[in-house]
């Protein structure tokens, strides 16, 4: 009897260390959107381009968020408008890997 209770215990450690080593070690990705100033608004995904580079007008004056980084699902520009949509300049500008010297 008590041989059956450790050997139950046993499995039930190891089913719990193997949940833990799965969901410990998976890595989450984001994806880099780059902003393209010029009469655009940072709010409209269609202003970004998926995995670009950043502007050389992002290092003027202008508070450009230049190129930010999102969740890995955020994969078309009408997904990245609707992730911006309920986000401040203050947050876009958070999310933002390369800023301009004001931010």
């Amino acid at each position: 009897m008590l041989k059956k209770i450790n050997l139950g215990l046993v499995a039930l450690v190891l089913g719990f260390g193997l949940i833990f080593t799965t969901s410990a070690f998976t890595s989450k990705t984001n994806h880099n959107w780059a902003f393209t100033p010029g009469g655009n608004d940072m709010y409209d995904g269609d202003a970004y381009v998926l995995n670009g580079t950043a502007s050389g007008l992002c290092t003027t004056e202008e508070p450009y968020p230049c190129v930010i980084s999102v969740p890995e699902d955020v994969t078309t520009n009408a997904e990245l408008s609707t992730y911006l949509s309920g986000k401040t300049v203050p947050e876009i500008q958070a999310i933002s890997t390369g800023r301009t010297p004001e931010q």
